[in-house]
Parts: structure tokens; C-alpha cells; sequence
């Protein structure tokens, strides 16, 4: 009878529960897990990328910059990884100076300008703006490559010089000063005196620039010097010749003779054109003076009215 005691209440219980049914709520049963919205803007914590910032939850590119506009986290480059800061933010950077690369001017960081890099490219050797590995050469280390550089060693004179008179373009320590030693030529630059640094706009006296002279086209001009003085001093001594003489002659006779003499001279281009008009404007103005002196002496005497007679 004992062992059958606990049938009772086992009955009971079904009994009441068939009488008197109960809606059983699925929801309730079930374990909900926690939502968490810190920032109020109806994404979870847990599936928002900026739980601490209520106008952007997603980051499509992983980058740390927000899908959602005009905040300020939004990623200007938002399908595409990148970690520019500086003007744009969340676009590509290759270099990581925090420069996007569409903006930067060099693009890899090599210290080369895209622009330099590519004008330094040629059809044998093409440098890439994107692999910092890839950079043309630069002796002096001005960040201009040498290829475009116009003083490949940085000492102030230009290539295209030191190649003429003959000095080393990659030597900053070799000149055209310091070939035939170490203060073998200088520049005066007007307004600033002697100098031994290079002038475009100076006078350069030095050993290399002769010889350079000495060596080159140059040696015909230099040789004519002599020729171009002697014809310069002969013209000068034959315009004072004739300007003397104009001043000592006496009858328009011999004057119009000195004339004629002018006149082959500057033919013959014995005279410089300004010689001659010079010397003519004199022979006009000796021939006034010849006249007046012949009227003074031979002209007819004035007689006077009778009534300044009176």
C-alpha cells in the first residue's frame, strides 16, 4: 500500500492540470540575451562599431572611420582601407604620412617629388611613384634627382660649366676655382665686389676660363682683340687729325678739301660713324666763321644816310 502512496499525488496534478489549461509564452521561457545602446542610436553595442558616438555605428573598410557623413569620424574613402588624416580621412596613404595619396606629392615618401620621379623616368628606366624603392639617384642629396639636377654636387656651379672646363660635377670639393689650385679664379659682381662663390651675373677672371678659351671657338675672338684695339686707336688718332685741322684752316677752299678727305675716310670706314658727324657739324661750323671773317675784311663799306650825316 506504501509502495503505491505516491501514485495519488502524481494523479492529482494531472487532473488539474487538464482542468484548468495554461497559455505557456515561448518568449518568456527563453533565455534573452542583453542589449546594450550606449550611445542611443538603436544599434547594440555589440554590432556598433562606435557604441560611444550617436551618428555612426558601421565601418565597412575596417579602417576606424565611419560609413555615415558629415561627422566628425566620416571616412572620406568609405570602400576603401586607409589611414589618412591630414585633409581626408580613411582614404590611401602608402607612405603613412597621414597625407592621402591623391594629395601627396610624393606619393611613396622616398624624398623624390612625383613629378621629379617622372621627368626623371625615361624609355629604358621608368620610375614608380608608389614603391619607395624605386627612386632615381641624387648625389647631393637635395631631393632632386640628378638626372634633372643642374648642380649634381651641390657646390654652386652649374653642370653644363663644370663639364666645359673640365672639373669633376659630382666632386662638391672640385671647382673651376680650385683645378689649378686652391684660389686660382674670382668673380666681381657689381655692386658687391670680388667674390670666389659662382655669379651668373658677375665677371669671371680665372685660369680655367682661359684655358677653356684658349681651347674652344672662343680663341678667334680673343685673337682678334689686338686687331679690334689697333683699328680703334688709328680711328680715334685720325679723328683728332681731322679735327685739328678743321680748326686751323683758313679758306673754304682747303676746307671743303679736309671734307672730302672725311668723306673717303668714312668710305673706307677708316672713321666711326659718329666720328663723321661730328666733323661735319664742325667743317659747318668753321665755314660760318671763314664767311664772316672775309665780310668783316673784304666786304663793302656801309656809307652812312645823309641825315645821320647831319
Amino acid at each position: 500500500m506504501f509502495k503505491r502512496a505516491w501514485l495519488f499525488p502524481l494523479v492529482v496534478s494531472i487532473v488539474l492540470l487538464l482542468a484548468f489549461p495554461q497559455e505557456v509564452n515561448s518568449i518568456e521561457l527563453s533565455i534573452q540575451p542583453s542589449f546594450t545602446d550606449s550611445d542611443n542610436d538603436g544599434y547594440n553595442d555589440s554590432d556598433d562599431a562606435f557604441p560611444n558616438h550617436p551618428d555612426a555605428w558601421s565601418d565597412s573598410d575596417g579602417d576606424g572611420y565611419a560609413d555615415q557623413s558629415n561627422t566628425n569620424i566620416s571616412d572620406d574613402c568609405p570602400n576603401t582601407h586607409g589611414s589618412s588624416r591630414i585633409h581626408m580621412k580613411g582614404c590611401r596613404d602608402i607612405d603613412q604620412d597621414w597625407i592621402p595619396d591623391v594629395l601627396d606629392d610624393d606619393i611613396d615618401g622616398d624624398g623624390i617629388t612625383n613629378e621629379l620621379e617622372i621627368a626623371s623616368s625615361n624609355a629604358l628606366m621608368k620610375y614608380d611613384i608608389f614603391n619607395a624603392s624605386s627612386t632615381p639617384d641624387d648625389s647631393d642629396f637635395d631631393t632632386i634627382p640628378d638626372i634633372v639636377d643642374l648642380d649634381d654636387d651641390n657646390d654652386g656651379w652649374p653642370d653644363l660649366i663644370e663639364e666645359e672646363r673640365g672639373s669633376d660635377t659630382f666632386d662638391e670639393d672640385e671647382t673651376p676655382f680650385t683645378m689649378y689650385g686652391p684660389e686660382s679664379g674670382f668673380f666681381f659682381v657689381p655692386g658687391k665686389g670680388f667674390t670666389n662663390e659662382y655669379h651668373n651675373d658677375g665677371f669671371e677672371i680665372s685660369l680655367s676660363w682661359l684655358f677653356s678659351a684658349l681651347s674652344s671657338e672662343l680663341i678667334i675672338p680673343i685673337g682678334l682683340i689686338p686687331v679690334y684695339t689697333f683699328m680703334r686707336l688709328s680711328r680715334n688718332k685720325k679723328f683728332r687729325t681731322f679735327d685739328i685741322s678743321i680748326r686751323e684752316v683758313t679758306s673754304v677752299t682747303d676746307l671743303v678739301a679736309i671734307e672730302n678727305e672725311i668723306n673717303n675716310a668714312m668710305r673706307n670706314r677708316k672713321l666711326h660713324t659718329h666720328h663723321g658727324i661730328i666733323l661735319r657739324n664742325a667743317i659747318e661750323r668753321r665755314e660760318d666763321e671763314i664767311n664772316d671773317d672775309w665780310h668783316l675784311e673784304y666786304g663793302p663799306t656801309t656809307k652812312k644816310a645823309p641825315s645821320e650825316e647831319e
